[in-house]
């Protein structure tokens, strides 16, 4: 699998997910990489979404702690507003996208990051706003 750039991204929650599962080493090891460098960034839906997932009580409060270390790109008032917009504009056009996905997606432009993602939502998203994907590590753009 060809990997991610090594600038600062923005990780959503399908590639930490990915990262997790068997037969994805290297995926994992680029991960680890941009985690060390402080490359690798999150916002609180993608914090959110990992933690809802976790099965034991105490690998939860390890999680947490490990992803407080992240840079964070803050959600704001204006994000929400902004995410609401665009769900809007995107409903117009007949395509529904999770709430979590345009934050992500707001986050992501608001801090000027490519989103590394392997999530099918963010290439509509980036359809119809300027928001640079890093499509599961092939380091292709689609605003």
């Amino acid at each position: 699998m060809p990997i991610a750039k090594t600038g600062p991204l923005l990780v959503d929650t399908s590639i930490w997910i990915s990262a997790d599962r068997k037969g994805h080493g290297t995926l994992k090891s680029h991960l680890a990489e941009l985690t060390v460098s402080g490359a690798a960034w999150i916002c609180w839906p993608i914090r959110a979404e990992l933690l809802i997932g976790v099965k034991a009580p105490e690998r939860w409060v390890m999680l947490d702690e490990q992803l407080a270390a992240l840079h964070h790109a803050p959600v704001t008032d204006d994000t929400w507003h902004r995410a609401a917009r665009l769900g809007h504009d995107l409903a117009r056009r007949g395509q529904t996208v999770p709430l979590s996905d345009l934050l992500i997606a707001i986050a992501a432009m608001d801090h000027d990051l490519p989103l590394w993602t392997a999530d099918t939502d963010f290439k509509r998203i980036a359809a119809v706003a300027p928001l640079e994907l890093d499509w599961f590590g092939v380091g292709t753009s689609f605003h």
